[in-house]
């Protein structure tokens, strides 16, 4: 219990420092807009957008937040940690005995909370969007989600914010590494953008090339949503008769544990060294 409210104080104090950085408002304006963007182009172009009650409008939010969700969870998790190196904070955090564990946990929750956050945000900014564009666009009898349920929509939202912290873990994880969030950003991206835009669509000319999305983090996340993006449900091979989604989950939870795993034994054995300027 100790160690909990422990890590609970570290959270709200690193929830403190974040938010008086430019870092978390500048992605959140970025996103916002983006968000828009895509949403009255898909609006004013796809016939088949439903917008006519509250759900529906956060259901298009949620799946536009979707696209830019490992972008915001890696880019929060090595600047909240890579930042420390850069100034030199992280020896007069750790000397004054927070340890290093619950202070690690506590970058990994005040990120995961903060892209979260970000989501529901950019899910608002749409849904406010879906009841302006319903009188003025909406010509077809749309029927995109069905009659989905708020319950539904918790689903949707909590598998997304679960398959936050692979990413995270992973950026987290480049940024002990090379003790810099820069580096860990571009790092962490590097791999994002190499799954997603060259591994990926290479194995999927081979007729085997399933059994190997099979493994990677990307496709699995895809079916743990429940979205087919061309690389998600049905391009991957299940293992043992397992359904899509529960091997999206197993797979999401061993490469969690794998990537926190490595990212918590290399800061706890690390020397700490002063300011590296990154």
């Amino acid at each position: 219990m100790m160690q909990l409210m422990r890590i609970a104080a570290l959270t709200r104090w690193e929830w403190f420092k974040l938010r008086r950085r430019w870092l978390p408002w500048i992605l959140l304006a970025v996103m916002v807009a983006l968000g828009q963007l895509i949403f009255w182009v898909a609006a004013a172009t796809d016939d088949d957008l439903s917008y006519r009650n509250t759900a529906e409008n956060i259901a298009n939010g949620l799946g536009i937040s979707a696209i830019f969700a490992a972008f915001i969870a890696m880019i929060l998790a090595a600047a909240v940690t890579g930042g420390e190196y850069g100034w030199g904070t992280l020896r007069p955090t750790l000397s004054v005995g927070a340890g290093r564990w619950p202070f690690l946990t506590s970058k990994v929750a005040v990120a995961l909370l903060t892209a979260a956050a970000i989501q529901i945000i950019m899910s608002v900014f749409v849904a406010i969007s879906g009841f302006i564009a319903e009188p003025l666009l909406a010509e077809s009898e749309a029927e995109s989600y069905g009659n989905i349920s708020w319950l539904d929509l918790l689903g949707v939202y909590g598998r997304m914010v679960y398959s936050f912290l692979p990413y995270i873990l992973l950026a987290m994880f480049f940024a002990v590494l090379v003790g810099s969030s820069g580096v860990g950003i571009a790092l962490s991206m590097g791999y994002y953008i190499a799954e997603t835009f060259i591994i990926s669509p290479i194995f999927l000319r081979f007729n085997w090339g399933g059994d190997v999305l099979a493994f990677l983090l990307g496709p699995n996340i895809s079916a743990w949503l429940g979205a087919g993006n061309g690389i998600g449900i049905g391009s991957i091979t299940t293992i043992g008769g397992l359904s899509a989604m529960l091997q999206g989950f197993i797979v999401i939870t061993v490469y969690g544990l794998a990537l926190g795993g490595a990212a918590f034994a290399l800061f706890l054995r690390r020397d700490i060294a002063g300011a590296r300027g990154g």
